[in-house]
């Protein structure tokens, strides 16, 4: 009988951090992470978040999709306006089939 048989040990507490799922979905992270900067840089302003950073801003979301959609074709990118109320738009890639 091994001498540790009878003991009962406390399972050790393990801390995961929350990571999101897909991509699309970390940048919105980003996004929002970044938001109280942008109000005081790009209130107003449509921007796309790409690697957790700004890669493109406008005044109009056709303009920033577009211009995202040439520099990043093949790849998911949060696409806001930065404001107190957010309204969304999601850019799928267009290889990627709608659920």
């Amino acid at each position: 009988m091994s001498k540790y048989q009878n003991q009962v040990f406390e399972a050790p507490e393990l801390s995961i951090p929350q990571i999101p799922d897909d991509k699309w979905q970390l940048e919105k992270r980003a996004f929002f992470l970044l938001l109280p900067e942008l109000l005081k840089t790009h209130r107003g302003k449509w921007v796309a978040v790409h690697n957790e950073r700004v890669v493109e801003s406008g005044d109009y979301l056709r303009e920033v999709l577009l211009k995202t959609r040439e520099c990043f074709p093949k790849t998911e990118v949060y696409i806001q306006l930065v404001d107190e109320h957010l309204p969304i738009a999601k850019m799928i890639s267009p290889r990627r089939k709608l659920d």
